[in-house]
């Protein structure tokens, strides 16, 4: 009889079914946030930056005046931009250290924007107006 029981309790103990396993918390990878506002605000200083370092190379000194602040746009005519570009022996040197820096983020406070493009050296940018291509070069420094 004993045997019996026994053989019933382990019969009944195998049709048992053990409970769910808890799910792992999340298992699922959380997805990557990206900060839109910060990513289009970086779109828009490398717009900027590029079209400054594109009309620099191609020489077009009335593009390079239309995209400088408008402090440096009172203090400098195209004309001046072309004669100061040529009379300065690092001018080139500097756009294309600037362009090979270009890719990088920029670093961001208000209305004002710096890429450093050398060891203490910063490409400076300010915005003027509120649309996508307001920002302006404001230094080279």
């Amino acid at each position: 009889m004993r045997l019996v029981a026994f053989a019933g309790a382990l019969l009944m103990s195998a049709c048992v079914t053990p409970p769910k396993p808890r799910p792992v918390d999340d298992p699922q990878p959380k997805p990557v946030v990206i900060d839109t506002p910060a990513a289009d605000l970086q779109l828009e200083l490398h717009r900027a930056l590029e079209a400054f370092v594109s009309s620099s190379e191609a020489r077009k000194f009335d593009a390079v005046h239309a995209l400088l602040s408008k402090s440096l746009r009172d203090r400098y005519t195209p004309a001046l931009l072309a004669r100061d570009f040529d009379a300065d022996p690092y001018a080139r040197e500097r756009v294309a250290r600037i362009k090979a820096k270009a890719t990088q983020p920029l670093t961001v406070d208000g209305d004002r924007a710096s890429l450093e493009w050398a060891p203490g050296r910063s490409l400076r940018l300010v915005r003027e107006g509120e649309e996508a291509s307001s920002w302006r070069i404001a230094s080279m420094e």
